[in-house]
């Protein structure tokens, strides 16, 4: 399940990434963002759906509002990539207190019925895992559709690949990124609320925690690259799954930063990309 999560996490920040050459710092607050907006949404309803439906219009909306108040306003004006990295930090950790004075430092207990669980060949899943899986299998679908087949997605790469010869011939840049940062929030959003359900407990610093991993995973698929930070995430996912379960879950972000260093020092453009290649081909 952790390979699943990953994934919708990794391709969302690989999205933001991709039109605005920029790694946004606070994308793990839109998943936190998400899973207190499925967690308020549950709480008042009862409705599993309608809480993951909330998660990711909140991330949706929530990496818009980054993308139109911070990070277009820098790239406007030409703003250096490290000045406006170190304004998504910023983000972030303003994002974060923000939650604290709302919700609190304290965890906040996140639980939905995981129904029976099922022997799917080698695997055992509850209702609720395959849920999960299939779902992160759909948006991963529906995601390959949009960027590869449809106008919007054409603009799209177009915009990853030269943002101002895709300004001359007629696109609109600005709108082309800001519906892609959308796009990538209501990913992410779902994520946050698939996370919060697996994990049981949450507290607005869980999502930055998660980020460290989910950068691990678009660095090895190749930063930019969406379809190949599905694999990237994947392998990530099922190392951190078997190191947890022989070693320590404790020591996940440990491992995760090895696999980091070791991709950085032997492929550090990602193991799936090559040196020409654009980065959405």
């Amino acid at each position: 399940m952790s390979a699943a999560i990953l994934s919708l996490s990794a391709v969302a920040f690989t999205l933001e990434y991709g039109v605005s050459n920029v790694a946004n710092l606070a994308h793990g607050e839109i998943l936190t963002v998400g899973a207190y907006a499925a967690y308020l949404v549950q709480q008042a309803t009862g409705n599993a759906v309608l809480a993951a439906v909330a998660a990711a219009l909140a991330g949706g909306l929530m990496a818009l509002a980054m993308h139109v108040t911070v990070i277009d306003q820098f790239v406007r004006r030409g703003t250096g990539t490290m000045v406006i990295f170190i304004a998504t930090l910023g983000m972030s950790f303003v994002i974060q207190n923000v939650l604290v004075v709302i919700f609190g430092a304290a965890n906040v207990a996140y639980t939905i019925p995981q129904g029976a669980p099922h022997q799917v060949g080698p695997f055992l899943w509850t209702a609720a895992e395959g849920e999960i899986l299939l779902s992160a299998l759909a948006i991963t679908v529906v995601l390959y559709l949009i960027i590869q087949h449809t106008k919007f997605g054409k603009s799209v790469r177009a915009v990853s690949q030269n943002r101002d010869l895709a300004r001359v011939s007629g696109i609109d840049a600005r709108r082309v990124a800001s519906l892609t940062w959308f796009l990538a929030g209501l990913v992410a959003g779902y994520a946050g609320f698939v996370l919060a359900e697996s994990v049981g407990t949450f507290s607005p610093s869980f999502g930055f925690s998660f980020f460290l991993i989910t950068l691990t995973a678009a660095v090895a698929g190749g930063l930019g690259k969406p379809f190949s930070t599905i694999a990237g995430a994947v392998i990530v996912g099922i190392v951190l799954e078997f190191t947890g379960g022989y070693v320590s879950s404790s020591y996940e972000l440990a491992f995760a930063f090895a696999i980091l260093a070791l991709v950085v020092l032997a492929r550090p453009r990602g193991l799936f990309t090559r040196a020409r290649q654009s980065i959405f081909e």
